[in-house]
């Protein structure tokens, strides 16, 4: 039971807008950026804000802390979900994948574009 794997050739073009532009030489799809610190940017705000507000040291502080700590961990967990789904996919399309090849450490430097590459 051999799985066909697909034998086109893809180029990627990733960006911020749109997650990934995927070119196969005839079609163009876009994959939308899911922006998931966006979507959790309430809830941390407000987790962040109720631990800033309890004592050094205490216990509901750990507690918070915590709960802090699972927002990041959803956040990171929901990222890592897209990209494995989403290289899954493209894996299963294609046979060769070109991917552009992008300075992230220097463009992250950019203070005015930081957040919003860290979010892809």
């Amino acid at each position: 039971d051999v799985k066909q794997l697909g034998d086109q050739i893809i180029g990627i073009d990733l960006g911020l807008k749109d997650f990934a532009i995927v070119h196969d030489g005839e079609r163009v799809t876009k994959y939308a950026n899911p922006k998931h610190l966006n979507r959790h940017q309430k809830n941390l705000a407000l987790k962040q804000k109720k631990l800033s507000r309890k004592t050094k040291g205490s216990k509901s502080r750990k507690k918070f802390r915590k709960k802090v700590a699972n927002v990041h961990e959803r956040i990171a967990n929901s990222r890592q979900d897209f990209l494995h789904k989403l290289s899954r996919k493209l894996v299963d399309e294609s046979q060769v994948i070109v991917v552009e090849n992008l300075n992230v450490k220097g463009m992250v430097k950019n203070r005015l574009l930081s957040k919003s590459i860290s979010d892809v």
